[in-house]
């Protein structure tokens, strides 16, 4: 049996304070020990500089594994050319989200073009390896290619400044139209052989009502708070 050394109450057994003046029940028979601390740390902490490289680092043995895999089968088992355009898309993959990563201060003109020859090595691939006795690589993918390229580069070089989400709505829906146009001409000349619009028509003619909206929005605020009301923009 024990008491309170404060005010005298007795105290059950095991209790950690008193309960009617809360003084501290310390008994000098139990022995404090330290919590010891583990030699290696449970939550493994990677500093912020590092963060970036290991991430890139991991996945990019994630993808290794399965392509290494591949080309023994490949080597051993059967011999297939669908390996290469597998192994040839996982490294378009890599060079577009995980190379990115390298860079301590990535610089969009630079990063966008290394993606554009990424893009047109992966395709011309097919060229090489399969049949382009039509030229479809030179009329269809270079021109499409090139030209999402030279947009994606405008954007950059807008977006330098900052813009209302309007504008850039507008601005993304022209670039729509535009390549709806690209597309179908190339398409057009290459299997037809002449100058047909058609699709990119109708295509340009949704966005070009949608820019007149977002052109209103831009230039009334009532419409413009309206708008943010309603759709959280």
């Amino acid at each position: 049996m024990s008491y309170c050394v404060n005010c005298g109450v007795e105290l059950e057994k095991g209790c950690p304070s008193c309960p009617l003046c809360d003084t501290p029940v310390i008994n000098p028979r139990e022995m404090k020990t330290e919590a010891v601390k583990p030699v290696y740390p449970e939550n493994l902490s990677i500093p912020k500089s590092l963060s970036k490289k290991y991430w890139v680092f991991v996945f990019s043995l994630v993808m290794l594994i399965p392509n290494l895999v591949l080309i023994i089968l490949n080597s051993l088992v059967f011999d297939s050319g669908v390996v290469k355009y597998i192994v040839g898309g996982f490294v378009v993959a890599w060079i577009w989200f995980l190379f990115p990563l390298l860079w301590k201060k990535p610089i969009p003109v630079i990063l966008l073009a290394i993606d554009a020859l990424a893009l047109l090595s992966y395709l011309d691939m097919f060229k090489i390896y399969g049949d382009d006795a039509g030229g479809w690589f030179n009329s269809i993918v270079l021109p499409v290619v090139i030209s999402l390229w030279a947009i994606c580069n405008l954007f950059i070089f807008w977006l330098r400044k900052p813009r209302s989400k309007s504008l850039i709505s507008i601005a993304v829906l022209g670039s729509i139209s535009v390549m709806s146009f690209v597309i179908e001409i190339c398409m057009n000349m290459f299997y037809n052989g002449k100058l047909q619009i058609v699709i990119s028509l109708a295509v340009t003619a949704c966005c070009v009502s949608l820019m007149i909206f977002f052109a209103f929005l831009e230039k009334s605020k009532r419409l413009k708070a309206w708008a943010e009301r309603k759709f959280f923009m």
